[in-house]
């Protein structure tokens, strides 16, 4: 396959991906991964296939399908292995870092360490700071998860540090979300509350509305621990009217989606149910849409 043919090929997997057909353009890329001999556009097909196993990995995270989460980075990490090991670092930094997620959200806190360790190394060797603040985060959130508290405070300061510095306000978000958390877990809800609060503006500035979800629920559980009524039903209506401006509940049980923890499941049709609604309901085309779009089994 040569130059202008892998070029095609990538522009092909590209209107695929972005017109949600993932798996074909998984298919159109990896082709060209096995046949091309134009080593730039084996470099840029396999970042395409890293960026789109990453995206899909976070994906299958907001759904809490942990699993599927873990399996697409793994994948990632072993494309970079098999096709572009020596030269594709930039890559594997990405599939190991999103593997360290997952293994964190599963609860695997050594290996989600080691893949952290191993992203960490790469973004050093190479002064990629975004990588290095997402690395720290991620370093935080094990120590978190781990109970060490002491540990994960300065880890959450040093991300904070290089989020700020690189302008990523999402990423300060995400930062000020597990700093809450720890202070929770401390039992300091004045000081859970601060962080939350800084997380808030921050939010609606980039307007995140995923984040304002999650920050509400935070808050509705540090007011109704304090006994602060006016403040829970303020939070309790800006969570709902959150809510209804994303689509984010089921449409079967009309229950608003992320605020316990439950699977979820995406539709062809990309709605989100409860996965518990679709499996006692059994429908054959989307509640929200009716696109007859679901595949016997799919459930």
């Amino acid at each position: 396959m040569g130059q202008d043919q892998t070029k095609q090929q990538i522009e092909t997997g590209l209107q695929l991906y972005q017109s949600n057909q993932p798996e074909k353009a998984l298919q159109v890329w990896t082709r060209v991964l096995e046949k091309s001999a134009d080593l730039v556009g084996r470099f840029r097909v396999l970042g395409c296939l890293v960026t789109a196993h990453s995206e899909m990995g976070r994906y299958k995270e907001m759904l809490k399908d942990y699993e599927k989460a873990l399996f697409f980075p793994c994948k990632a990490a072993e494309l970079v292995n098999s096709y572009g090991k020596g030269w594709s670092l930039k890559y594997r930094a990405m599939s190991q870092y999103h593997m360290a997620v997952a293994y964190r959200l599963l609860g695997h806190l050594g290996s989600a360490m080691e893949c952290c360790e191993e992203s960490m190394k790469i973004a050093l060797q190479h002064g990629d700071r975004p990588l290095q603040a997402l690395c720290l985060l991620c370093f935080a959130d094990i120590h978190r998860s781990r109970g060490d508290l002491e540990t994960a405070f300065p880890r959450y300061d040093s991300a904070m540090s290089i989020m700020t510095e690189i302008g990523n306000r999402l990423g300060q978000v995400q930062v000020l979300l597990g700093v809450a958390k720890c202070w929770m877990a401390r039992k300091a809800l004045d000081k859970a509350l601060e962080a939350i609060e800084r997380a808030q503006d921050l939010a609606e500035e980039v307007g995140n509305k995923l984040s304002q979800l999650k920050l509400h629920c935070l808050s509705e559980r540090i007011c109704r621990s304090k006994g602060l009524q006016r403040e829970l039903r303020a939070h309790v209506v800006r969570f709902h009217e959150c809510v209804e401006e994303t689509e984010l509940y089921c449409g079967l049980c009309g229950e608003s989606i992320g605020e316990r923890n439950s699977r979820l499941q995406a539709l062809p049709c990309s709605h989100v149910f409860h996965l518990r609604c679709l499996q006692k309901s059994g429908p054959r085309s989307c509640p929200n849409c009716r696109r007859s779009s679901m595949k016997p089994g799919f459930v």
